[in-house]
């Protein structure tokens, strides 16, 4: 009899149900979270690589000093974040082009590859150490202005086939003519 009691006895069973339940919408609420850094890192990163693109684009001087300037802006958006760890193994940008067969094409980009962590988990839940990491490309292209040395170069070889020697013309030339 004391045994069926105690099958009966049901103290403490709310307590169980409210940890249990109380764990899954925790682990879910380290997911949402997780995923919103993801979300929220990769944009970043997106507006990060648009503003290289951009200062690439717009960037004075030859190409070397586009691209120098467009890897110095984007360093500089992404240093707090390198630091802390949260963006891992950024690749160096790569400038490309969309079409690369068509010389008309001026459509200029920037593209590069990083990682970041998908799961956050708390030290007390994870005691080896849990690493599930996403890899990600974020890409901007925009239409390429070509530089001063690319326009003076143009007009030289655009003179020279007409026979019309305009040195003088080259010289003048305040701003990118092209």
């Amino acid at each position: 009899m004391k045994f069926l009691n105690r099958l009966k006895n049901r103290k403490g069973q709310t307590a169980v149900e409210f940890m249990m339940i109380s764990l899954v919408v925790f682990f879910f609420l380290i997911f949402f979270l997780s995923l919103s850094f993801v979300l929220v890192l990769s944009q970043y990163m997106d507006y990060a690589t648009f503003m290289a693109a951009r200062t690439y684009k717009a960037a004075h001087g030859d190409r070397g000093s586009q691209v120098s300037k467009a890897q110095e802006v984007f360093e500089a958006y992404i240093e707090p974040f390198r630091v802390s760890g949260l963006i891992r193994n950024v690749s160096s940008l790569q400038f490309t082009k969309i079409n690369t067969g068509d010389r008309a094409n001026l459509s200029e980009g920037i593209r590069v590859n990083y990682d970041l962590n998908l799961f956050y988990l708390p030290p007390l839940f994870a005691k080896n150490k849990v690493d599930s990491v996403i890899s990600l490309t974020s890409e901007s292209f925009l239409g390429r202005d070509p530089n001063f040395d690319e326009c003076i170069g143009f007009f030289k070889e655009f003179t020279s086939r007409l026979g019309i020697d305009v040195r003088d013309l080259v010289s003048r030339m305040e701003d990118n003519g092209c």
